[in-house]
């Protein structure tokens, strides 16, 4: 929806509790974004399964956001040291 449709809340008459939950699923979305860019620079041997795994995140999202924000966390850890370890393609 765009920015000042009429059936979007201004951001003055949102619930705060709105806004936060609005907030946590915006950060996660960003972050399975960022994760999903980090696993595509890596090489194929590596890629695939890290991105099965992401895939999985993706899924679990969808039923709980709170578990799969916490399994992004440790995937985005695990994936920092893999990019370190492996060669770039």
């Amino acid at each position: 929806m765009a920015p000042g449709h009429p059936v979007e809340p201004s951001e003055a008459d949102e619930d705060p509790e709105f806004a936060a939950e609005r907030e946590f699923y915006r950060d996660l979305a960003q972050r399975l974004k960022e994760a999903h860019r980090q696993a595509n620079a890596l090489p194929e041997s590596v890629r695939i399964p890290v991105i099965r795994k992401l895939l999985m995140v993706t899924e679990r999202a969808k039923r709980d956001p709170v578990q799969a924000s916490e399994r992004l966390d440790r995937m985005l850890v695990e994936l920092a040291t893999t990019a370190k370890e492996a060669p770039t393609r």
